[in-house]
């Protein structure tokens, strides 16, 4: 059974207790493109999935290739800037792993 992610919120004076449910029943949907823009106090994150090309013809190339979108999210500016530290910190963790897996 998975531990469930738990963290405390303030709300005017008063502290609840916030718990994650389990993503289990979540799909997850595989994305290798990624589109961010914002409007108003929000950001919106469109993930998108690009086919791979496995053959490539350099004299007959089309004149575009098509992202799908999969998935898009719209969370407020707090939440953004929250996720980018979030982002930041497990990229240098997991760049931080793979040097010490390459010595």
């Amino acid at each position: 059974m998975a531990t469930k992610k738990i963290k405390k919120q303030k709300i005017e004076g008063v502290t609840l207790k916030l718990v994650w449910g389990s993503p289990a029943d979540i799909p997850t949907i595989y994305a290798n493109n990624l589109y961010i823009t914002h409007a108003g106090n929000e950001f919106y994150l469109v993930f998108g999935e690009m086919s791979p090309i496995t053959q490539l013809d350099v004299n007959n190339l089309p004149d575009h290739l098509e992202i799908k979108p999969v998935a898009k999210i719209a969370v407020t500016q707090e939440n953004m800037m929250k996720f980018a530290d979030a982002i930041a910190e497990n990229t240098a963790q997991f760049k931080e792993k793979i040097e010490k897996l390459k010595e």
